[in-house]
């Protein structure tokens, strides 16, 4: 599948490793898309940049990155640091799969009051995903 940023600046290749949909409510995805970030995980080592001069990678926590334009400022990946897990924006797919599924909320008690997603989602906190993320789940 390929993809690609708002401006088409940056440009990638990717193997989806499902279409299950991930949305994360911690304060970083919020406060970076003033929303949720909705999310595919990638096949590992199978995201690949086409086209890659304005891609900035930023440092975004002590065990994560996040992939984005520099040009128009979309977001289009998070990341582990050792990059063993990717993740992308499923907006910035150029063809969505027709089965894709809302799966999984993260970080379900950041998320705000205000708003709620109506299908029904396996669900994680922010201890949870870290933990996961830290080798200590017992999933």
């Amino acid at each position: 599948m390929d993809g690609q940023c708002l401006c088409g600046a940056t440009t990638f290749e990717v193997k989806l490793k499902n279409h299950d949909v991930h949305v994360c409510h911690c304060s970083i995805c919020r406060r970076q898309t003033s929303g949720v970030i909705m999310t595919v995980d990638v096949e590992h080592g199978s995201l690949a940049f086409l086209k890659q001069d304005h891609l900035t990678v930023y440092n975004s926590s002590e065990w994560g990155e996040r992939g984005f334009c520099n040009v128009c400022g979309t977001n289009l990946f998070w990341r582990t640091k050792d990059q063993n897990y990717s993740n992308i924006n499923v907006f910035s797919l150029n063809e969505s799969p027709k089965d894709l599924k809302l799966d999984l909320e993260i970080f379900i008690d950041n998320k705000p009051e205000f708003y709620a997603f109506q299908n029904s989602t396996k669900k994680m906190t922010e201890a949870e995903v870290i933990a996961l993320f830290n080798g200590e789940s017992e999933e």
